[in-house]
């Protein structure tokens, strides 16, 4: 994939109704999804991917995002795009958190390398 890859141009739309919102978050994109938990003053290793791209989407506030050194504080529904070789994290302080995960391109456990990891699992394979 190019730097350019899936996703680059891709903004999130916010459609309003009479009862609440609407977040289109991706439309006609081959992509995975999944919702990812974190449990309060829980982390995930330092890593990164060859070739995916993931969008966090992160459905609550609480979160701590790490992204080539740069660290975040998100609130509910803000995003970022995680390109592919940026090493990144993320962690609950006080608070656990959900984010959605959205992954452009093909998801394959060998695509992922962990860089640093609180569990002993540094260099190990991801286990699914």
């Amino acid at each position: 994939m190019s730097e350019d890859g899936p996703g680059k141009d891709r903004k999130t739309i916010k459609s309003q109704r009479p009862w609440g919102d609407v977040y289109m978050i991706v439309r006609n994109q081959c992509c995975s999804v999944d919702i990812t938990e974190v449990q309060p003053g829980e982390r995930s290793s330092l890593h990164s991917h060859a070739e995916r791209y993931e969008l966090f989407h992160f459905l609550d506030d609480g979160a701590v995002l790490e992204l080539d050194g740069e660290v975040y504080s998100p609130k509910a529904h803000q995003e970022f795009m995680v390109r592919p070789g940026v090493k990144h994290r993320f962690w609950a302080e006080a608070n656990g958190f959900r984010m959605l995960v959205v992954s452009f391109g093909q998801w394959r456990a060998e695509d992922q390398q962990r860089h640093q990891d609180d569990y002993g699992r540094k260099g190990k394979k991801l286990r699914l």
